[in-house]
C-alpha cells in the first residue's frame, strides 16, 4: 500500500513538473511573440486581412510589397511628416548619401517636351558623367541600347542601377546636333557639399548644399580661403538645403559666433542639453540666403545667426523643421527614421511652433532672375 502511494505521488509530481514546464514555455513564447501583448489583437487583424486577400483577391499578390506598405503605413499613421520607414534598399542608400556620396553616373535629367527624349539638366561636379564629358543640355538618344523615348523615367534609373560596378553606353546628341557614343562608369562618387567664389565688391559667396558629413570642415576651409584672397563680407547660401547632421552645423556656428549658448536639444520629457561656443569668432558682415526648401539644420543656421544679430537673412519663409530624428535599424536591414526630440535656438524658440524663419528681407525670385542673391549683394556693397 505504501509503495503504490509512493509511485502515484512520483507520477503526479512528474506530471505536475511537465505541466509547469509547458505553461512556463507557453507564457515565455507568448510574451516573446506578442500573444498577450497589447498589440496582439492588431496583429491578428492584420493576419486575417492578409489571409482574406491571399484567398480571395483576383489579381496577383506581391506579399513582400504588401508587408513593406503596411510597415510604412504604420509610421505614416503617426502624423509626423519627418518620421518614415525605409526598406533595406532605401536604408543602404541613405547610409551612402549621408557620407555625401552618390551612386550612379551623376546627372539630373528631364524630358524634351516634343520628342520625349531624355535631356540632361545638370551634371554633378566630380561625377562619372562629368569625367566622361557629358554636358547640361545634352540629349540622351539611346541608353544601353534602348531608345529613351520608349523608356519611363524609372526605367532609365533602373538601367543605370543595373550597370553599377561597370559602365553604361549612351548615345548623346549635343548642341551641334552631332550624335556621339559615350561610355560612363556607374559607381559611388563623392559630392562636395560646399562650393564658393569671390564676387564683385570682395564679397565671398559660399553655397552649402547640405549639412551631412564633411560639410562643416569644407565650409570652414571655404571661409578661410575667401578671407585669404580678400573677402570683406560673406554670403551663405543654404537655399534648398535639406539639413543634415547637427555636429556639422555646430562646427560652423562655433567658428562664427562669440562665446555663449549655441544650440539646445530637448527630449520628450523636457530635459535640455545645451551646446556652447568658444571664445573665438568671426566678425564681418554676413548675409544668409534661405527659401521654402531650407530645412532643419539649414533653418537653424539662419535662425541662430539672426537671433544673435550676426547676419541678415534674405529670401523666403521656411517651413519650421525643428524635430530631431534618429535612424533605428531593424533586424531585416530596414530602418525607421523616428522623431525623438526637438531643437531650440538659444532663445528657446521652437521653429516648428512659430512656423519657420521670417527673413529680415522677404524677396521672391521671378522670371529666372536670382533677385535674392542680388539683394544680398546690395546689402553688403
Amino acid at each position: 500500500m505504501d509503495r503504490r502511494f509512493s509511485m502515484k505521488t512520483v507520477i503526479g509530481l512528474m506530471l505536475l513538473a511537465v505541466s509547469a514546464t509547458f505553461l512556463l514555455s507557453y507564457f515565455a513564447l507568448s510574451f516573446h511573440f506578442g500573444v498577450h501583448s497589447e498589440h496582439h489583437a492588431d496583429i491578428q487583424r492584420f493576419r486575417e486581412m492578409r489571409e482574406v486577400i491571399s484567398a480571395r483577391y483576383i489579381g496577383e499578390v506581391d506579399e513582400v510589397y504588401l508587408t513593406e506598405m503596411a510597415l510604412a503605413a504604420t509610421v505614416i499613421g503617426l502624423g509626423d511628416r519627418w518620421s518614415r520607414y525605409l526598406t533595406a534598399e532605401e536604408y543602404a542608400y541613405h547610409l551612402v548619401r549621408v557620407q555625401n556620396q552618390h551612386q550612379g553616373i551623376g546627372i539630373v535629367f528631364n524630358r524634351v517636351e516634343d520628342t520625349n527624349e531624355v535631356r540632361i539638366d545638370s551634371v554633378t561636379p566630380g561625377s562619372p558623367a562629368e569625367e566622361a564629358g557629358l554636358l547640361a543640355e545634352d540629349v540622351i538618344v539611346r541608353l544601353a541600347g534602348y531608345d529613351t523615348i520608349e523608356l519611363e523615367n524609372e526605367d532609365v534609373r533602373q538601367l543605370v542601377t543595373d550597370h553599377f560596378g561597370g559602365s553604361i553606353v549612351l548615345e548623346v546628341r549635343g548642341a551641334d546636333d552631332v550624335i556621339r557614343t559615350v561610355y560612363v562608369e556607374v559607381r559611388t562618387f563623392f559630392v562636395n557639399p560646399v562650393t564658393f567664389e569671390m564676387m564683385e565688391g570682395n564679397v565671398g559667396y559660399i553655397r552649402i548644399a547640405n549639412f551631412d558629413i564633411t560639410s562643416g570642415e569644407k565650409t570652414l576651409a571655404a571661409i578661410e580661403e575667401l578671407r585669404e584672397t580678400g573677402a570683406e563680407s560673406l554670403i551663405f547660401d543654404v537655399r534648398t538645403n535639406p539639413g543634415g547632421r547637427v555636429n556639422e552645423l555646430l562646427m560652423v556656428l562655433d567658428y562664427l559666433l562669440p562665446e555663449g549658448e549655441l544650440f539646445v536639444f530637448e527630449d520628450q520629457n523636457g530635459n535640455e542639453q545645451i551646446r556652447t561656443s568658444g571664445s573665438d569668432y568671426l566678425a564681418m558682415p554676413m548675409v544668409v540666403l534661405i527659401n521654402e526648401h531650407s530645412f532643419s539644420a539649414a533653418e537653424f543656421f539662419a535662425a541662430i545667426l539672426q537671433e544673435n544679430e550676426w547676419a541678415q537673412i534674405v529670401g523666403a519663409q521656411t517651413s519650421g523643421k525643428s524635430r530631431s530624428q534618429v535612424m533605428i535599424p531593424l533586424r531585416d536591414g530596414a530602418a525607421i527614421q523616428l522623431s525623438t526630440s526637438r531643437y531650440l535656438t538659444p532663445g528657446r524658440v521652437d521653429l516648428y511652433e512659430v512656423g519657420g524663419i521670417t527673413p529680415d528681407y522677404v524677396i521672391e525670385n521671378e522670371d529666372g532672375e536670382d533677385l535674392q542673391l542680388e539683394w544680398a549683394l546690395g546689402l553688403l556693397r
